[in-house]
């Protein structure tokens, strides 16, 4: 075969098209599989950006909340050079792995823009989270002194102590806290709302405690006041005497056994018993007391095994006489002892429904609240559950669950002890004692986003 014939069946010939198409086909397919892979990475980085915005957003309001709780608790966060002008920037905090920086200052008359003010604040705060940083301006003014609530000793903080407060073993207080002493977190304890301990005084936590700035424990905190706590004594004037002790068994009925009910050396069914001595109520198994009265005056109250007191009155204050009234001897005296399930529960829903106030004593017996074992006060906080016992040691242990407010001359929570309380707490007040004033308490009315970077004035661009 000529030379000629053989180019001309070689060129006819479809072989060796195989490669270059293979070769096409393969280029297309990662053309569009690089379009896919692109719109993808562009989309995590839009679904990145919009989470670091959005914790940003949250790491700068929570400097506004530690902002305000310094103010709140009558000790601002900064001093100004000049009364009016800003101070800060205050830094130094890390909420959930963001930085926040805030800047405040004090204003009054028509800078606060609300009526019946005394006189406001402003807060600009600048979190930065995720590579993203937000800033926002909030003013927040108090209402004049016809307006505003409380005045109360529970009027800052719902959880008192005259001396060192201790929580251990997975206890946990979920809202303000105040002491004279030291506030010690041990084991595993959380204090989760402001907190203040005495002048000179520390709050002490252990490696695995936490302190946390807001009630669902989730914003670590690290600055707390430093202040004065004044707890006045119990004045029960003629309440030993002048009393509805009397109602029982008659008015103040009982739900279950009346041999299980033992009141002033006698169980209600009339029989005699040592079990309770004089103005001693102990109520045993099963077995439900009714309240219909306003003032009682005990020396001792004694709950056991499922029993409750239920009270329909609307509102009632029950006293617990001194050491030395009720003739007790020795070096301490339980006064108040719950556990196994038992319970104060009141039906009325008012602000202060029930108070148990103790008169205690500076000398012996030293006086005793013990709350053990699952034992339930106002345990959905739709009711009030006050005890107010400046002279006496308070001891909550073995799950109990707490809800109201509480003030003693120490106050232990153990064994997954929870105190909680409610917005009504803190209009409770002491009949006939005149409480310090307190802090005027600051509630926000605008809040706004800052454009631009933090300027030499901070509210600039707000």
């Amino acid at each position: 075969m000529s030379l000629r014939n053989r180019l001309l069946r070689r060129l006819a010939s479809e072989s060796g098209f195989a490669v270059p198409t293979v070769m096409l086909m393969t280029v297309a397919a990662l053309g569009m599989a690089s379009v896919a892979v692109t719109t993808s990475i562009g989309g995590q980085q839009g679904t990145v950006r919009d989470q670091g915005s959005k914790a940003a957003l949250s790491v700068a309001e929570s400097g506004v909340s530690q902002a305000l709780l310094h103010y709140n608790r009558g000790v601002a966060p900064c001093t100004p050079a000049t009364e009016g002008d800003w101070c800060g920037p205050v830094t130094g905090m890390s909420v959930n792995g963001g930085a926040v920086s805030y800047w405040a200052r004090t204003a009054s008359g028509e800078e606060c823009e609300v009526a019946n003010e005394i006189e406001c604040v402003e807060i600009v705060s600048v979190g930065t989270a995720g590579g993203v940083t937000r800033r926002v301006n909030v003013m927040a003014s108090t209402l004049s002194t016809e307006e505003s609530t409380g005045g109360g000793p529970f009027a800052s903080a719902s959880v008192l102590s005259k001396d060192t407060m201790v929580l251990d073993a997975n206890a946990v207080i979920r809202t303000g806290a105040a002491t004279n002493g030291d506030i010690e977190l041990k084991s595993n304890a959380r204090q989760c709302g402001p907190a203040s301990v005495g002048v000179g005084k520390k709050m002490n936590e252990a490696a695995n405690a936490g302190y946390y700035g807001d009630t669902l424990c989730q914003a670590k905190a690290s600055s707390y006041t430093q202040k004065e706590l004044t707890l006045p004594p119990v004045d029960q004037a003629d309440a030993a005497t002048n009393n509805d002790n009397g109602r029982f068994f008659a008015q103040d009925i009982i739900s279950g056994s009346p041999s299980n009910v033992c009141w002033n050396g006698f169980t209600a069914d009339g029989k005699s018993s040592k079990s309770c001595g004089a103005r001693e109520l102990r109520i045993d198994s099963n077995t439900t007391l009714t309240l219909t009265g306003s003032v009682y005056s005990f020396c001792k109250l004694t709950l056991r095994s499922n029993t409750s007191i239920y009270v329909t009155s609307p509102s009632v204050t029950i006293y617990f006489d001194s050491p030395a009234g009720c003739g007790y001897t020795g070096s301490t005296v339980t006064q108040l002892d719950m556990d196994s399930n038992t319970r104060i529960t009141s039906a009325s829903g008012v602000s202060a429904a029930v108070a148990l106030l103790f008169v205690g004593s500076e000398d012996e017996p030293q006086t005793k609240i013990q709350l053990d074992s699952n034992t339930t006060v106002s345990e959905t906080c739709v009711q009030n559950f006050v005890i107010y016992a400046p002279l006496t040691d308070i001891t909550f242990d073995s799950n109990t669950k707490f809800c109201g407010a509480v003030a003693g001359k120490t106050v232990h929570l153990n064994s997954n002890a929870e105190i909680r309380t409610s917005s009504s707490s803190s209009s409770f007040n002491l009949k006939g004692v005149e409480i310090p004033e307190t802090a005027a308490h600051y509630t926000p009315y605008r809040f706004v986003e800052c454009s631009g970077v933090v300027a030499s004035v901070p509210d600039t661009g707000c």
